[in-house]
């Protein structure tokens, strides 16, 4: 193994001090969250949003508007006839699945944009894309809600782009994959906590991404976090390959929910699907 170079060394140094401080301060340089993002995630746990409401929501930002019927009419979801109006849209597929469409590509185009560290946002937006779909299947399995586990595993990671564009700002100098990988561990949890209060996400969000390495200690959302646990592993097994019984090996998540061996066949049974959902929302 090559011995670290000086100026290699005072670069991480640097980087990990200004990150330290900027967490410390509460002061890290975070992104804001797009109004009809807001809204749409307040209502995902609002009873009495409306397929018109919805739809009104989503046309009040052109470009997401766009995105969305992007999608909706890509080779994996497309129709017969072309779709081109929202509430045609959500006629089609359902209110909570354009809600769902609509929050990922709100997050897609405001958070994951790291131009230095684009390979690592990549990788991480596609994280927190697979572990949304897997743990609302996990939900739907465990009789939970899944509204709530889709927010929770699309936000669980949420500190990891806020980490690398701060990476970024702080050094010129692109940072070795391991000290990105050790900055990221050292500091992701705390910068997803800082933006959950920030952008006033949910309890169950917040706790997730508190706790989502020890869901025991997750209190009154312990369910839940274990849900998302459980999606992160499969996401990324799924990420590196195909999730299989030796890929979940050791997940405590999955005695929690009481996940039976022909309860885990039927998730691994849903990883089609799950890819083809994930190719459709990453158009």
């Amino acid at each position: 193994m090559s011995a670290r170079a000086p100026s290699e060394s005072a670069d991480l140094a640097t980087t990990q001090r200004r990150l330290s401080a900027a967490l410390a301060a509460r002061a890290l340089d975070l992104p804001p969250l797009p109004g009809v993002a807001a809204e749409v995630i307040g209502s995902s746990i609002d009873d009495h949003t409306d397929a018109i409401r919805l739809a009104q929501l989503i046309q009040t930002d052109q470009g997401l508007a766009s995105h969305v019927l992007r999608i909706v009419n890509s080779p994996a979801l497309r129709a017969a006839t072309e779709i081109v109006a929202l509430r045609q849209a959500i006629a089609r597929l359902g209110m909570n699945r354009i809600r769902e469409i609509a929050m990922a590509a709100s997050l897609s185009n405001s958070l994951y944009a790291s131009a230095m560290y684009a390979d690592e946002a990549g990788r991480a937006w596609q994280l927190a894309l697979g572990a949304s779909l897997w743990s609302k299947e996990i939900a739907r399995m465990c009789r939970r809600n899944t509204e709530i586990a889709y927010l929770c595993g699309l936000l669980h990671n949420v500190g990891t782009p806020v980490v690398l564009n701060a990476i970024g700002a702080a050094s010129a100098v692109r940072l070795a994959p391991r000290d990105v990988t050790n900055l990221l561990a050292e500091f992701g949890v705390r910068a997803g906590e800082l933006l959950a209060h920030e952008w006033r996400l949910p309890p169950a969000v917040a706790t997730t991404i508190r706790w989502i390495e020890d869901f025991r200690s997750a209190g009154e959302h312990a369910d839940i976090v274990a849900i998302v646990q459980c999606a992160v592993r499969l996401a990324q097994a799924m990420l590196d390959g195909e999730p299989t019984p030796d890929s979940m090996a050791g997940c405590d998540a999955v005695d929690h929910l009481n996940l039976y061996p022909e309860d885990m066949a039927g998730l691994f049974g849903a990883c089609a699907a799950i890819r083809t959902a994930m190719q459709s929302m990453s158009v």
